[in-house]
Order: structure tokens, then C-alpha cells, then sequence
């Protein structure tokens, strides 16, 4: 008669079969949970390199050359993605690139440096819930901030004379 072959480990049994079980679920289900909130996506808006002096410059860098300030803008567009890609509110890159162009030029400048873009971003995974769940809009948001500049040869102020006597 053959002998049984014993394994070192054993199998769960009883009251931790049930628990090991349930843990395994759950982290399965944790899991795929990250697997679909932990990648990420990209987004490309067209900004026209400018052909002219007369065109608009933006660009995430400071400028070389020589410039004057106009102050800071900023522009914020808010909506929500139906059935998890339709964007109707426009809360695109391209969007707020186009609508913030006119602010520009309406303070002075011609170029938009140092800018910083934050823009809601959801994985094709996400997207494909948010059409099966419709009902459920996904929230989109993006924004773009940076400093409106004049580009050109920057006027300095004439230096006062020193006080004090002289001959």
C-alpha cells in the first residue's frame, strides 16, 4: 500500500480558509481598483509657434531676452465629461489655450511665460465607467496660469543724483 505524500504546508482549513478567502477577494478587488486609478494620460494642445513679432509666444520657460512684466493671468475652465468623453463645456488644453490669448493682449503683452497647466486627467479605463455609468459625469477642470510680458528692451528709469554736497 502506497503511503500518502504530505505537503509542508497545509491547506487552510475551517474558520481560516473562510478568512484567507475573503482577504484574497478583497485584495484582488484593491487591486484592480489601483491598476485602474494608477495609470496615467497625456494631453496635446496645438500652440502655433510663433511666425511673426506679431504672433503670441507661449512657453512654460522664462525668456531670455530682455522683457516688461504685465502682471500674472490666470484661467480656470470648469465642466464635467458626459458619458465619459464628450467634453461640451470645452475644459480641453486647446480651449483654454484659445481663451486665454485674448486676456494677453488685452493687458499689453505678446508673450506668456513661466505657464503652468493643471488639467483633470482620466485613464481610457475611467472613461469607458464613465459611459457605462452615464449617469455619473466624470468632473473635468483645467487650468493655466503664467506671467503676461511685453518682449523687447526694457526702460530703465533714469538714476537719481546722489544727495549730498558737491563743490
Amino acid at each position: 500500500m502506497a503511503s500518502p505524500v504530505s505537503c509542508p504546508i497545509a491547506a487552510p482549513s475551517g474558520i481560516f480558509a473562510v478568512v484567507f478567502t475573503v482577504t484574497v477577494s478583497r485584495l484582488a478587488r484593491v487591486a484592480a481598483a489601483l491598476a485602474m486609478a494608477g495609470c496615467s494620460a497625456v494631453s496635446y494642445a496645438p500652440i502655433r509657434t510663433p511666425q511673426s513679432p506679431q504672433d503670441l509666444l507661449i512657453t512654460q520657460q522664462s525668456l531670455r531676452e530682455p522683457y516688461e512684466s504685465k502682471g500674472v493671468v490666470q484661467l480656470t475652465r470648469k465642466g464635467v465629461l458626459l458619458f465619459g468623453f464628450a467634453d461640451i463645456p470645452g475644459t480641453n488644453l486647446e480651449a483654454a489655450v484659445d481663451e486665454i490669448a485674448p486676456e494677453v493682449r488685452r493687458r499689453g503683452g505678446d508673450a506668456l511665460v513661466n505657464v503652468r497647466i493643471e488639467q483633470t486627467q482620466y485613464t481610457t479605463a475611467q472613461r469607458i465607467f464613465g459611459a457605462i455609468f452615464f449617469f455619473v459625469p466624470l468632473p473635468s477642470e483645467v487650468t493655466i496660469n503664467g506671467e503676461v510680458v511685453r518682449r523687447g528692451a526694457v526702460v530703465e528709469p533714469a538714476p537719481t543724483p546722489a544727495a549730498g554736497g558737491g563743490s
